[in-house]
């Protein structure tokens, strides 16, 4: 799958809450985890706080994707490619976003071979994605307008039709509105306004 970068698209998912699931396969226990992280930093620190849950684990294997140019995995002492490549794999198919999957291991005696820990990770990363609730993130663009009276109406009715939000307004000698239009329609937006005003109005992007 070839991910889109928030910044290109509306829409796209993220968790909208916290799902664990727990598999065993041959006398070893995986627990995976998936959460919402806002970004690398936030990520890497819910990250420490499951080495410190899991302090006891064999393995803390993870995989996380902010978005198109931020993610990062680790097999955390397992053979090279066997669990967080795997995990990112399961995370990428399914185009979610701003997403941390842990798949914590703990050993039970019996090795699993190459093949046998991708699918272990992959089935545990999968099943935890089975559960997980997911909500629809809009991508906004806000701006500052400052307009007359008289284009009130003009510039109502642009927010409108590019499917924007009305966000606060001041009334004095002339208007000042905080509106927000999808990202993709941001350039259109701008456009429209300035030649139905005749570049009578200011726009300040937020």
């Amino acid at each position: 799958m070839t991910l889109q970068d928030p910044a290109s698209v509306d829409e796209y998912l993220v968790p909208a809450a916290q799902a664990t699931v727990e598999i065993k396969i041959k006398s070893s226990r995986f627990i995976a985890t998936l959460s919402y992280v806002y970004g690398k930093d936030e990520a890497e620190a819910m990250l420490e706080s499951f080495r410190k849950k899991y302090y006891n684990a064999t393995h803390n294997c993870f995989a996380y994707r902010i978005d198109a140019n931020t993610f990062r995995y680790s097999d955390d002492g397992e053979p090279s490619g066997t669990a967080g490549k795997p995990i990112m794999q399961v995370l990428d198919s399914s185009g979610i976003l701003h997403i941390l999957c842990v798949v914590t291991r703990y050993y039970g005696g019996t090795k699993l071979g190459t093949g046998g820990l991708i699918r272990a990770y992959s089935e545990a990363a999968e099943q935890a994605l089975a559960r997980l609730e997911t909500k629809t993130v809009v991508r906004m663009q806000g701006f500052t307008l400052h307009f007359t009276y008289e284009q009130e109406n003009l510039v109502r009715k642009a927010v409108s039709d590019f499917s924007g939000r009305l966000l606060d307004s001041a009334y004095s000698d002339s208007i000042q509105m905080e509106v927000a239009v999808p990202q993709s329609r941001q350039n259109a937006f701008r456009a429209y306004l300035i030649e139905r005003t005749n570049s009578q109005i200011t726009i300040h992007q937020k």
